[in-house]
């Protein structure tokens, strides 16, 4: 065979595989190339996010109190990791743990074990200058609450995936919760990670402002503080109102508690403080005379064939005001008898009994009002001294800012966003409304309420003593109450409502022994802070100061 036959045939021959090497190529780069991009980009390229921000809760005037903070935790892949003894003396210096710790977290956890968590930035950079190929960093923000338990169970709290579990936290997670950045990574062949490109920027919200004054819930929760020192109460709980705009400035529980707030959470039995209910019914609809007398029956009275009111002191005659004064429940079940089921209902329901008051946190009560229908002579009379109902704290403090106001009952106000505060109704013409508020500064000055006095101001409120239903025997307990203050101040141009509720104390139980000194504490520091001149005048011009 000559020289150029056998080139030709060499040629030939080599040049068989290239259909079979083409048809591979089309194979690879045209009908399979989307499916093997793929395949390459999940071996070499992966999204990284940072963890979700989340926006700071601040107080009136801006001061913190919740914030999230950037944290690292690292973990150990065991999939990576050949000779976990070998990895273990490595990982424990870079780690600030002992070889054994290491060795445990590894064996102990399934794939993905946590070596540390809550790490600082500089302990993280201090780790990857150990380029253990088998260890994980993830970015973690903490919640944090720079004051402590401080207005916890308004606040609430986080769970360990960032999310609101309690109080504002919760209701408010939609507004706190932001977007987090993602970053398109690849890796090199030994497994580090490049930076690409930023996908996603992300997004931070603003901050959310409470109506919440940080110092006055300082207060507020000192003073519960102190009286537990005093009466050993089971629990108690304390909030302060602006009654001009329905703002909540403080809402206080002792022994605090993240995960419940019992001022909108608790219903209970008010006793006497709800008396003004009765009271005002009959002097919006003109029943009552300023002069006309009650008896008081010397203290217990039949109202029925078989069914008795008592008061502690037994009493005479006594004016509505009187009536208030020396807490009668004899004095204002008759009043109510006049009033009638149906215009005290009305009440009841004016006032916001009975319904949720809107305010922005979770789990709020309506309380229990009886129907109308089953308002018997006896039930009715009951109710007009705070039993056989249900109230929150919440409630009863719109009520007494609506007094304290001339008649608006506002909408309980949490958010501190500029908005107009919103009017829920009238609850009576501003005349008996004013007239009401008179006689529970009477309360105050010469009635069950003297240990609410502040030396040289008007103070208006109102006592409450309730016994509680025993829960094994059903029955009213002779040993277990709530005891209960609310009211305004300065009485001449209130700033401020305060509620004081407290379960159980020991020893002395009147609310006027136990309740109202708090709600005095509370007050009167409040006056201090805000420089509020006396406004307690006497005849002779000197303020009761000086008396």
């Amino acid at each position: 065979m000559d020289l150029g036959l056998r080139l030709s045939v060499a040629a030939g021959v080599s040049l068989l595989p290239l259909p079979l090497l083409g048809l591979r190529l089309a194979d690879l780069q045209v009908l399979r190339h989307g499916a093997l991009v793929n395949r390459a980009t999940n071996e070499f390229a992966r999204v990284a996010e940072e963890a979700a921000p989340r926006a700071d809760i601040l107080d009136r005037e801006g001061r913190v109190l919740a914030r999230s903070v950037p944290t690292w935790s690292c973990f150990a892949d065991r999939a990576m990791i050949k000779d976990i003894p070998k990895f273990s003396t490595q990982a424990a210096p870079a780690l600030g743990l002992s070889v054994r710790e290491v060795t445990l977290k590894v064996r102990g956890g399934g794939r993905f074990s946590w070596l540390r968590t809550g790490m600082t930035a500089e302990e993280v950079d201090a780790l990857k200058q150990h380029r253990l190929e088998a260890v994980g960093i993830v970015p973690i923000l903490q919640r944090i609450y720079p004051n402590g338990d401080l207005a916890r169970g308004v606040i609430g709290f986080v769970g360990t995936e960032g999310k609101g579990l309690a109080g504002a936290e919760l209701m408010l997670e939609k507004r706190l919760r932001g977007m987090p950045r993602k970053f398109e990574l690849i890796r090199d062949g030994a497994g580090h990670s490049i930076f690409k490109n930023q996908s996603e920027s992300g997004h931070t919200p603003d901050p959310i402002r409470l109506t919440l004054d940080r110092n006055i819930q300082y207060l507020a929760e000192e003073a519960l503080r102190d009286a537990a020192k005093r009466h050993s109460f089971k629990s108690g709980f304390a909030a302060v109102q602006d009654p001009r705009t329905g703002d909540i400035l403080a809402m206080a529980a002792w022994p605090p508690n993240a995960l419940k707030n019992p001022l909108i959470q608790d219903a209970f039995e008010p006793g006497s403080t709800f008396k003004v209910v009765t009271a005002l019914a009959a002097l919006d609809n003109g029943l009552v005379r300023p002069d006309e007398l009650f008896d008081g029956e010397r203290g217990r009275w039949e109202i029925s064939p078989g069914n008795f009111i008592t008061d502690h002191e037994g009493e005479g005659p006594m004016t509505l005001a009187q009536v208030l004064e020396k807490s009668s429940n004899i004095g204002i079940s008759k009043v109510v008898e006049r009033v009638g089921a149906q215009r005290f209902y009305r009440m009841c329901r004016a006032f916001g009994f009975g319904a949720k008051t809107g305010i922005t946190l979770p789990g709020e009560t309506s309380g229990e009002l009886k129907p109308l229908r089953e308002l018997t002579k006896v039930g009715l009379a009951s109710s007009s001294y705070g039993y056989n109902l249900q109230i929150s704290a919440i409630q009863a403090l719109g009520a007494y800012s609506a007094i304290a106001n001339g008649g608006i009952l506002w909408e309980p106000k949490l958010i501190h966003d500029g908005s107009a505060p919103l009017k829920v109704r009238r609850v009576a013409a501003e005349g008996p409304v004013r007239e009401l508020a008179l006689m529970l500064e009477n309360v105050v000055e010469r009635g069950t309420g003297v240990t609410a006095k502040i030396a040289g101001y008007r103070v208006a409120g109102k006592t409450g003593t309730a016994h509680k239903v025993d829960p094994l025997t059903h029955k009213y307990s002779a040993t277990s109450y709530t005891s209960s203050f609310a009211g305004f101040l300065p009485a001449s141009s209130p700033r401020w409502t305060i509620i004081v509720v407290l379960n159980d104390p020991k020893g002395a139980y009147y609310g006027g022994l136990t309740a109202a000194p708090v709600f005095a504490q509370i007050g009167k520091r409040l006056l201090v802070r805000d420089g509020i001149a006396p406004d307690r005048v006497l005849e002779s011009g000197l303020t009761a100061a000086k008396r």
